[in-house]
């Protein structure tokens, strides 16, 4: 506590030199170019640590291995009538994990309209493609736990449990009225049967004729 202008072992040092860069460092590795410490230069547009640079606003930047961020990750265009960007998050509640698109620069949290999620859902297991403000219901594209069905706005269309679609391909409509694939019956969710030969409506063969000149 006696010395003065003496570097004492253990010592750290915040400083500004002439250059007005800022650094942080031990005083015993004290350098002039700054290649040792946390360094802010002039006008704070580098950041480097021990003479690698960290952020540089001024150029483009390449980053070589894994960078852990806590919390949201967030990347907005600067583009003026291009302004929204993608939010990547993951909540550590539900454990849900999404790609936000449509983002808005100035919101960290929460749904914007017109806005979609890609990604987990924690609470069902399920994989999803929604718009943010169907989050809570059965809405968007959705992939099962166990990746055997896929269902859209709550209804099955495909694989395990599909009553308007099959695991092997399915027609689901036409000019706006459903139409629909399934097996012989007179049952009115029968639909169209063919077992290659004849082709059948709700298990009433269909008579084809030839086509009107």
């Amino acid at each position: 506590n006696t010395a003065i202008n003496t570097v004492q072992a253990g010592q750290w040092e915040i400083s500004k030199t002439s250059d007005n860069a800022l650094t942080i460092n031990p005083s015993s590795l004290r350098q002039a170019d700054h290649s040792v410490g946390l360094s802010i230069n002039g006008d704070s547009s580098k950041i480097t640590f021990n003479g690698n640079e960290l952020v540089n606003v001024e150029t483009d930047q390449t980053i070589n291995g894994t960078k852990i961020f806590n919390g949201v990750f967030q990347v907005n265009p600067t583009t003026a009538n291009i302004s929204e960007g993608i939010r990547i998050g993951k909540s550590s509640i539900n454990q849900w994990s999404f790609v936000t698109v449509g983002a808005d620069p100035q919101q960290t949290g929460g749904a914007v309209e017109g806005q979609w999620i890609i990604g987990y859902m924690g609470n069902t297991n399920q994989f999803a493609i929604m718009q943010a403000s169907d989050v809570g219901t059965d809405r968007g594209l959705r992939i099962s736990a166990d990746g055997n069905t896929l269902t859209f706005n709550g209804s099955i269309i495909a694989g395990t449990g599909a009553s308007n679609g099959s695991s092997n391909g399915s027609v689901q409509y036409s000019a706006g009225n459903p139409i629909l694939w399934g097996v012989n019956s007179t049952d009115p969710i029968g639909g169209f049967y063919s077992n290659g030969t004849n082709i059948c409506w709700r298990a009433r063969p269909i008579t084809l004729g030839s086509v009107p000149s």
